[in-house]
């Protein structure tokens, strides 16, 4: 199976987006969807890896990912493997949310509800980082200024971080609100063209990035606020989008 957009088919190739990622939305919506119950095991890791074409790493990480979300349980043993979680009732409401995207809520619905929510996703942040989780965003901010002329990269690098900020709240209804808002904008933004407008802008966009990580290393609840609050998604400017 494999995953280049959201439909079934031969092993992933080429995709801009991370192979972990594909594997985990792909999945993420067979759930959703209904394609499966709660309890009902999806596979072990190597049934799973075989079925969609990936490395062992990339069926752990869309594991990962799935498990963040509260849409698998990982069981060990002779009888275990990868299930469906019964759904608590933040989580069903996440599953409202991305229901809607695929009707009613616009990608710039999501990304406007969602800028409400980045301060205090941001001052979750601050308060609860560890130095490995700094130097995890740092890293990650910097990835994102190789991506001058590759803005759907560029694009990608920048969910990655917001989900990987939203992901150290200790609110797990704030958390899984946002995280669903952004995966409805990372659904609806695939492709966009490395244009003269994205090369005016990114850099900006940029330094927005490493200033709301790095005000949030510093602890400083002022900044973080005034980072957040300068922070305008990329998306938003793009005419593509």
């Amino acid at each position: 199976m494999a995953i280049e957009t959201k439909v079934h088919g031969p092993p992933i190739a080429g995709a801009r987006v991370s192979r972990a990622e594909l594997v985990a939305e792909n999945l993420s919506e067979r759930i959703i969807e209904g394609s499966f119950v709660a309890g009902q095991r999806l596979g072990t890791k190597t049934e799973l890896r075989e079925e969609y074409g990936v490395a062992v790493g990339t069926l752990n990480e869309a594991v990962r990912l799935l498990e963040s979300r509260g849409l698998v349980n990982a069981k060990p043993g002779p009888q275990g493997g990868i299930f469906v979680a019964a759904p608590p009732a933040h989580i069903r409401l996440s599953h409202l949310i991305l229901g809607l995207g695929k009707n009613a809520l616009s990608v710039a619905d999501s990304l406007e509800i969602r800028d409400a929510l980045e301060a205090p996703i941001a001052l979750h942040a601050s308060r609860t980082a560890s130095a490995a989780d700094l130097k995890r965003l740092r890293k990650m901010v910097a990835q994102m200024g190789e991506c001058e002329d590759d803005p759907t990269s560029y694009l990608s690098r920048n969910w990655a971080l917001h989900e990987a900020i939203a992901e150290l709240s200790a609110n797990r209804l704030l958390r899984t609100i946002y995280i669903s808002l952004l995966d409805t904008a990372r659904g609806g933004v695939r492709d966009v063209e490395p244009d003269e407008h994205f090369r005016a802008v990114w850099r900006e966009n940029w330094r927005l990035h490493v200033d709301l990580v790095e005000a949030i290393a510093s602890r400083d609840e002022r900044r973080v606020v005034a980072a957040a609050e300068a922070h305008q998604p990329l998306s938003t400017t793009l005419p593509s989008c």
